[in-house]
């Protein structure tokens, strides 16, 4: 039969990383100069290995803390290994997207047709059920925009799943950017005389874009969450075109943006937080003029209530006035502030005068630097709260020393009608009730953390009042609203908000639902056909379960998923972590297989090789030290065969097999593809064992897919005419039909 690839046309979002990971000042001259992934990876995890080994036994924060590092790493290291170039070096993820859209534009354009069919549909979540154990969320919502006059109408923007719209408050959101190239949304403006007229800023508005204090970049720290510029609609979402860059940058350039916001007057004004510095437009974004000085960082900018003419921006440990409608900014001298490494900002129509800030510094355990109050518009301030005992970025028990995420999650709110009102926070929410001397926290982070405060999903990255007086905040789960009593009682509105970033799906075995790994979300289950449960919190991964297509005994019931580490569930819905070894990083991805035959027999791969269990994880063997952390495939015509790919710390990766009770020697597959590629997916045969099929990531042209009918000695290259854009995975079907998914469809 002909062999063919079709490309499919659903999304794969870049995953993100959900918290910041920190550079230390001994980290970061081991990093210096270093600019290949796997160098970069092997200098930090041997840096955190060192200091995780250096602790004392009884030290449980200190490891707790690096723990928490060594997951956030990995998840910087998981998405960026896609996007190598031949050399090893991570290119831009946005650019990488853009270029090859703009290519296949051009040859639909040419040839009259769209790759693109057009009979997909969502199969969700557009919602989840609580979970008193582990919550609620359907993925993470970044920036939230009001409409003027319809109380009803407002955007939410996802760093990685686009802009969603809702008529009705929020009980059901609908996408609005689906053919956007770039999903991220860092600031969203609506013309108040048009709302039809929106703007949005691209990129992922809450990352530290990989640079760090002491004047570290981390190569490919920006090149996830790297903003295209701004985008304009005209009909509501239906199209949308990429406005002129600002004007510094080149096609070269990698920045974030921040935040946008327009003129309360004046449309056609507009002003763009970014990485780079604050933009000004006076023509609906045909022009743009920089109005601070240098590249420094801007995390938002704010207007006068009432006066336009006053404006404020806040950089990393400073904040900014202009007296001159934003043509220029002069800093203001505030005491303390310069302890910090993020800022945000709030103003309030209550006492236009009132400036409040709440401050905070990643590089330090006392991350709270302060709340800052002026009411003379920023003549003078008073630190009003800096109680790191009680420090407002953190949550409950014993966390509140470690989880320092201030670059990430860090949202300050002044009611509109109560100057004293203000609430803050970071992973929850706490509020003051006396103009910011006083504070007690609000929401919880886990449903039961301890009973005492309502709960919300955690990380906070945005907080408004709307025109309402209703109170939004926006967080990793989705938006939250608080009608008319400051933060007391909060309804959760996601419905339709489809912005989960998974990383895998599986078919239940006996009712045929799936279940999938999901960023910040954790493992959700379908319980009907758009609606979810959370069915483990924090970071889900690999899901697996016992479907006769899997193992051909397979109809117990169980259910492995890694999130830190193996979990096996069974029936009555115990769920067991599984040790598999001592030493396997538990906060690595684990990547799982199945015994083709015997459901019992299940196998995980990290990078420090594979393991198997032959009693459903119980007890587990080492079986060989062969990386095994890119992908690992049983065989269905032969179980004693299983293929592995994987790269260590120090040496490119390769695709290697197992037959039991021995390794094989197999060859990596010819050029252009080289060892710095990863290998994303194996698919076998089901009926031939030798015949297997791999699909590679990273942005060198024409290495894409490749197959070999000789178990790996010889290889051929498939890939023709594929983008050169990471293919994410690839299955075949009953008719030798080859589908794979790619970064753009």
């Amino acid at each position: 039969m002909r062999l063919f690839i079709s490309i499919l046309i659903f999304i794969f979002y870049a995953l993100s990383s959900s918290c910041q990971i920190r550079i230390d000042a001994d980290l970061g001259l081991k990093l210096d100069g270093k600019t290949k992934f796997q160098e970069i990876k092997s200098t930090v995890w041997n840096n955190l290995t060192e200091k995780l080994a250096a602790l004392e036994k009884n030290d449980s924060v200190g490891r707790k803390s690096i723990l928490r590092q060594m997951k956030k790493w990995n998840r910087e290291f998981w998405i960026n290994e896609y996007y190598t170039n031949g050399k090893g070096e991570v290119k831009p993820h946005s650019k990488v997207v853009m270029d090859a859209l703009e290519i296949r534009n051009r040859e639909e354009s040419r040839s009259g047709s769209r790759a693109q069919a057009e009979n997909w549909i969502s199969n969700g979540p557009i919602s989840t059920n609580f979970s008193t154990l582990h919550g609620e969320g359907v993925g993470r919502i970044d920036r939230l925009a009001f409409h003027p006059n319809l109380a009803n109408t407002m955007w939410a923007g996802s760093p990685f799943g686009g802009l969603f719209k809702t008529t009705d408050g929020g009980a059901n959101w609908y996408p609005i950017s689906s053919f956007v190239a770039s999903l991220g949304v860092s600031g969203i403006a609506i013309n108040y005389n048009n709302p039809n007229i929106i703007y949005v800023l691209s990129g992922d508005g809450d990352s530290n874009g990989g640079c760090f204090n002491g004047g570290y970049c981390l190569p490919f720290g920006e090149l996830r969450s790297a903003s295209n510029g701004v985008y304009k609609t005209v009909n509501g979402g239906e199209s949308w075109t990429k406005l002129p860059d600002f004007p510094d940058v080149t096609n070269s350039t990698i920045y974030q943006g921040r935040n946008l916001i327009i003129h309360p007057t004046d449309p056609t004004i507009l002003f763009a937080a970014t990485s780079r510095g604050l933009y000004k437009t006076i023509d609906s974004g045909a022009n743009w003029t920089k109005v601070t000085i240098g590249n420094e960082n801007i995390w938002d900018v704010k207007f006068k209530p009432g006066n336009p003419q006053t404006m404020y921006c806040v950089g990393n440990d400073n904040i900014k006035r202009s007296t001159n409608y934003g043509n220029n900014f002069i800093q203001l001298a505030v005491d303390g502030l310069n302890l910090a490494t993020r800022i945000s900002i709030a103003v309030t129509p209550a006492n236009p005068n009132k400036i409040a800030l709440l401050a905070g510094r990643s590089n330090n355990q006392n991350s709270l630097v302060g709340v800052f109050i002026s009411s003379t518009s920023g003549d003078n301030f008073d630190l009003t709260y800096n109680d790191n005992d009680d420090n407002l970025f953190y949550n409950y028990i014993d966390l509140n020393n470690v989880m320092n995420q201030v670059d990430y999650d860090n949202v300050i709110a002044i009611s509109p009608v109560d100057e004293n009102i203000i609430l803050a926070g970071g992973l929850c929410l706490w509020r003051s009730e006396d103009g910011g001397y006083d504070w007690s926290q609000e929401t919880a982070y886990w449903p039961a953390s301890d009973f005492l405060h309502e709960y919300i999903h955690p990380d906070q990255h945005f907080l408004a009042y709307a025109p309402n007086g209703a109170l939004y905040v926006a967080n990793d789960g989705g938006v939250y609203v608080s009608y008319l009593d400051n933060g007391d009682d909060w309804d959760f509105i996601e419905t339709g908000l489809s912005a989960t970033q998974f990383y895998h799906f599986e078919w239940e075995n006996d009712e045929g639902d799936p279940w999938g790994g999901a960023q910040d979300n954790g493992i959700l289950q379908r319980i009907n056909y758009y609606e979810y449960t959370t069915y483990w919190g924090g970071d889900g991964y690999d899901v697996m379960t016992d479907h006769p297509w899997r193992a051909a005994n397979g109809n117990s019931d169980d259910i492995y998923y890694t999130v830190n580490e193996i979990i096996r569930s069974d029936d009555t819905d115990i769920s067991v972590p599984q040790n598999v070894c001592d030493n396997c990083p538990k906060n690595f991805f684990g990547n799982l297989a199945m015994d083709p035959m015997d459901e019992n027999i299940i196998y995980v791969g990290y990078q420090i090789g594979l393991f198997r269990s032959t009693n459903a994880g119980d007890d587990w063997t080492s079986i060989g030290t062969q990386p095994s952390n890119w992908s690992i495939s049983t065989c269905p015509s032969d179980p004693d065969i299983v293929y592995v790919a994987g790269a260590t710390n120090t040496n490119n990766g390769l695709i290697q097999k197992y037959n039991a009770p021995n390794w094989e020697p197999i060859n990596n597959p010819p050029s252009p593809y080289t060892g710095s590629l990863k290998i994303t997916d194996i698919e076998v045969d089901p009926l031939i064992s030798d015949l297997v099929y791999i699909s590679v990531g990273g942005v060198v042209p024409n290495a894409k897919v490749f197959t070999t009918s000789t178990g790996g000695s010889s290889w051929e290259n498939i890939s023709f005419n594929l983008p050169n854009v990471p293919v994410f995975c690839i299955k075949k079907d009953e008719f030798n039909g080859l589908y794979v998914g790619t970064s753009i469809g």
